[in-house]
């Protein structure tokens, strides 16, 4: 299937791809907003004394509050369309500015606008080519939201602070205000000709023999795809979907487990523990270093398959996170000197911006593109939003349990934990992780299915023994 016209341009998918990714600068921004949050309430400046157990909740209801989001952008989704879904994700953050300026508590100040379907329509409009680097500008977006919040959060007031987190809301309503509906959405319902409409506009092309071709081929996957069930129960009992799940809760794990948003939560504190260097001052280089690394992906997701990036990154992580728990090992466990530890105090700075790189380049948003790629339409809003959801609960346990487990059992033993789930990554992604890149939606599915296939003749066979 050729995915581009000879008169085709790809400018409006590269301008839609990054208005829907400016999202993510809100939730960047979220993700990171503890990290100076955390001191001011430390220090009386946010006018709320709060507890370290109390600190762990502001941190953990974050992703508490993307399950709704994904139930509601779930049924949206297949209701209005992807379009209408991005749009409508506006309002939970403008409620939450609206309660920031009443002054309303800190625990509903984290607010989460994490509607499901804004990775599904940049996978979508996409082509093959570019898929992996439209993706990846999700991560982009996102770092630029943390990094103006560790370079901004820790010299400003709090409610300064809390309304630049919220004023992305209006500017990303604004950006997403002109962005074409997603082709398979109108496929999917049998509009021929809004789908072909749409189909034009984002390929850039007025070649309406070389859009009907390619509309057929996609037509004929959806309708194929489409008389299957669209179900929780579909997904879950029907063999053809079994590799995608398992690989999907996988990456999830991985995504999740190895701690970024609990490291990016407590960077500030973490730093003001193991560091000689002023720990607001380590979070601005620690938003850069993440933002390079990025954009750096961005550009490697183009030319590099997806399983060499998540394998690297996976490894990276793996040893990073282990020299960091080797530091505080030696801190907490045998209690060295601070002459001694000055001396290698590097191990966490190195170990924590060594972390921030590699996780940036695989681990941090790839799993969100294969998400969207491996599933195919009839269920793919229901395996976003479960996965979201699934990706919420992992992430409240990881942000949750952080200072818990920091408390009793002490900080290494958290470091060595995500160190483990980095170490198992590996070996998931080696034997289990399909290789997408290159390949459309539809030859995604086409392979899944061969091997779907091919499982349930050999499931067959051993029935009959």
């Amino acid at each position: 299937m050729c995915s581009v016209s000879e008169t085709s341009s790809r400018s409006v998918q590269y301008l839609a791809g990054l208005s829907v990714s400016f999202a993510f600068t809100f939730t960047g921004a979220v993700l990171s907003w503890p990290s100076p949050a955390i001191p001011k309430f430390k220090n009386g400046e946010a006018n709320v004394q709060i507890t370290d157990e109390q600190s762990s909740w502001v941190v953990a209801l974050c992703p508490l509050g993307a399950l709704l989001g994904c139930y509601f952008g779930q049924v949206l989704n297949e209701k209005v369309g992807r379009r209408r879904t991005i749009l409508a994700s506006v309002l939970p953050g403008l409620i939450a500015l609206n309660l920031v300026y009443e002054d309303a508590m800190a625990y509903v100040r984290r607010e989460k606008h994490h509607w499901c379907g804004k990775w599904d329509y940049c996978c979508e409009i996409a082509d093959k080519e570019i898929r992996g680097a439209i993706g990846m500008l999700v991560q982009v977006m996102m770092n630029i939201g943390s990094l103006l919040v560790y370079g901004i959060g820790p010299f400003v007031s709090y409610t300064v602070l809390n309304s630049i987190v919220l004023s992305f809301v209006i500017l990303y309503g604004f950006a997403c205000l002109w962005v074409p509906e997603s082709p398979y959405y109108h496929l999917k319902d049998g509009r021929l000709a809004l789908a072909k409409k749409e189909f034009m506009f984002i390929k850039g092309t007025k070649d309406d023999k070389w859009a009907s071709e390619q509309l057929a081929i996609m037509r004929s996957h959806v309708v194929e795809s489409m008389a299957n069930k669209t179900t929780t129960k579909e997904l879950f009992t029907n063999v053809r979907y079994r590799k995608a799940l398992y690989v999907v809760a996988g990456l999830k794990v991985l995504q999740y487990m190895t701690g970024t948003c609990a490291i990016q939560a407590y960077l500030e504190p973490i730093f003001r523990q193991s560091s000689s260097v002023s720990g607001p001052y380590v979070s601005i280089v620690y938003g850069f270093v993440q933002l390079a690394a990025g954009i750096t992906a961005t550009f490697l997701t183009g030319c590099v398959g997806r399983r060499v990036l998540m394998l690297t990154s996976s490894i990276g992580v793996a040893i990073s996170l282990t020299a960091v728990g080797i530091y505080f090992f030696l801190q907490d466990y045998y209690q060295l000197s601070a002459q001694t530890l000055s001396s290698i105090s590097a191990i966490p700075l190195v170990g924590v911006l060594g972390f921030n790189i590699l996780y940036s380049i695989g681990l941090g948003n790839l799993p969100y593109i294969m998400q969207a790629e491996l599933f195919p339409i009839n269920v793919k809003t229901v395996a976003s939003s479960l996965a979201t959801m699934m990706a919420a609960i992992l992430n409240f346990f990881v942000t949750k349990s952080y200072q818990g487990i920091k408390d009793f059992f002490g900080h290494y033993t958290v470091f060595w934990s995500f160190a483990s789930i980095a170490y198992f990554g590996i070996f998931f992604i080696y034997f289990f992780v399909p290789e997408t890149k290159g390949k459309t939606l539809e030859e995604v599915q086409d392979n899944l299915n061969v091997e779907a296939v091919e499982m349930e003749r050999l499931n067959k066979e051993k029935q009959k023994e």
